[in-house]
């Protein structure tokens, strides 16, 4: 009887998975279910029910936990929501309206305007309004605003209605009613402007507004043609902060501390709180946060004397940040963030050794390696949803991905010497300057060629197509090919 009970538990612990198994599982469910969710709706009474027996199936046929797993990772995002924000009903909170709001983002600034999505007080309807206001007074993140708008209108821009944008006022009369309450997020963001003006005092425009857009991504300003070129080369992805970001920053910083004599542990902690830090200072954009939250995975890894599993990191990290916040399924600059990410993991290491002709001094290969990877796994993703293609975008992150690594050597090392003195941090003002004269020329000279951009269209997609089948083979190893083309010919 015994033998027999220790048989059976032998055989439970034979089919139990490994933790990070349950968690692949869980995570790519969930992923999963948050795709289903926008498609489907089902009633939270459906899914807590099925959720419930597909638990008990799990616990006692052991042989399908893994699918059960996947299941209710589905069915506990299905539960959380889609994601959308449901609209406001029709005809609510439209024409003249007079209400209070606070600005729930960094207002975004242009050269004659500036938007501000603010969230409204006591008010049932839309959960955000888009306003268009001029640059003067400015208001700041966390300002209660007084909002006298003549017409209130719809917002149909999908862009914005994911966000739970649902309304717009163009030019109301605003009036400060309370400003920020003082915090950690208010003092960071006081030190990013100020920051900012450090950058802006040593660096001529557009060079300045182009380097913090890089920097932290406050890009307020930057010239619309400009931004436009970007565009039309397929580099928009320098004027925003990603993961790249802050792996640079982490990387700089890690091997900072170490150089000051911390430990390996001590100095992945410190970089940890400091990530945190820089994803306040930025904003705390769906991108940053995505990046932060990834890296801080990373370096919890390294905490624990743990290898990270790269799946696990990426789908992880797109799962916790679908629960907090389920509308990001839709958002653009989401999927694009991860679809970088995962490039950046599973092809920039190949890159590298394609790029060996390259110098690894301060980091140039990599950022090399690293920028086309990110390129290549997200042209499929804008064609798909902006109906417009670069055909220019390979060559131009060819030709700048070199330099852009500089870029956060010499901008970050500005705000340290310029507490020395205007004079000492001249000289990196001025290579950072030079790096920047660079890569606004390549990027306007080839945003100025008649074909840089095209339409999608069927041959366009083709085109991407046989781009892909290109880059693949050009990745296999010579003697790969080699052995490839022989066994092609045999067959024939």
């Amino acid at each position: 009887m015994e033998q027999g009970g220790a048989q059976a538990l032998a055989q439970l612990r034979t089919h139990q998975l490994h933790p990070a198994l349950v968690f692949r599982y869980l995570a790519l469910g969930l992923l999963g279910g948050f795709v289903i969710g926008y498609w489907i709706a089902l009633p939270w009474t459906t899914v807590l029910v099925a959720l419930v027996l597909v638990g008990l199936f799990g616990y006692v046929i052991t042989g399908v936990r893994p699918v059960a797993f996947v299941v209710v990772g589905i069915l506990v995002a299905l539960l959380r929501g889609n994601g959308l924000v449901p609209p406001p009903p029709d005809g609510s909170f439209l024409g003249a309206r007079e209400f209070t709001a606070q600005v729930a983002e960094l207002p975004r600034v242009s050269e004659r305007a500036v938007r501000y999505v603010v969230e409204p007080e006591g008010i049932a309807g839309p959960n955000r309004v888009l306003i268009t206001s001029r640059p003067w007074p400015n208001f700041t993140y966390g300002d209660t605003l007084r909002v006298r708008c003549g017409e209130v209108e719809s917002v149909t821009f999908a862009s914005y209605t994911n966000r739970g944008i649902w309304r717009q006022c163009a030019f109301p009369e605003l009036g400060l009613v309370a400003s920020s309450a003082p915090g950690l997020r208010s003092w960071l963001l006081l030190a990013r402007r100020e920051a900012g003006d450090i950058v802006r005092r040593l660096t001529p425009e557009p060079y300045a507004t182009l380097a913090t857009g890089m920097l932290w991504g406050d890009d307020a300003g930057l010239p619309r043609e400009l931004t436009e070129a970007f565009r039309r080369t397929g580099t928009t992805h320098l004027l925003a902060v990603s993961g790249f970001n802050v792996m640079v920053l982490s990387r700089v910083l890690f091997w900072l501390f170490i150089a000051l004599g911390l430990w390996r542990r001590q100095a992945s902690l410190a970089v940890l709180v400091l990530i945190g830090l820089f994803v306040l200072f930025s904003g705390a954009e769906p991108a940053v946060v995505r990046a932060g939250t990834m890296g801080s995975i990373l370096l919890l890894g390294q905490l624990l004397a743990r290898r990270a599993d790269k799946l696990n990191v990426l789908s992880g990290t797109a799962a916790a940040m679908l629960l907090l916040v389920p509308r990001l399924v839709v958002d653009l600059g989401f999927q694009l963030s991860f679809a970088a990410m995962a490039g950046l993991m599973y092809l920039a290491p190949i890159l590298q050794h394609k790029f060996s002709w390259l110098p690894s001094l301060l980091g140039l290969r990599q950022s090399a390696a690293e920028t086309v990877a990110a390129t290549l796994v997200t042209t499929p993703l804008i064609l798909g949803r902006v109906d417009q293609l670069s055909l220019v975008a390979p060559l131009a992150n060819l030709l700048v991905a070199p330099v852009i690594v500089l870029v956060y050597w010499f901008g970050l090392s500005l705000l340290p010497l310029s507490a020395l003195g205007s004079i000492t941090a001249l000289p990196a003002a001025w290579l950072l300057t030079a790096v920047l004269v660079y890569l606004t020329s390549v990027v306007n000279w080839l945003a100025n060629l008649p074909w840089a951009a095209a339409p999608a269209s069927t041959i366009t997609w083709v085109l991407v197509v046989l781009g892909y089948l290109v880059f693949a083979w050009w990745l296999v190893p010579q003697e790969n090919r080699v052995k490839l083309w022989q066994g092609i010919k045999a067959d024939q």
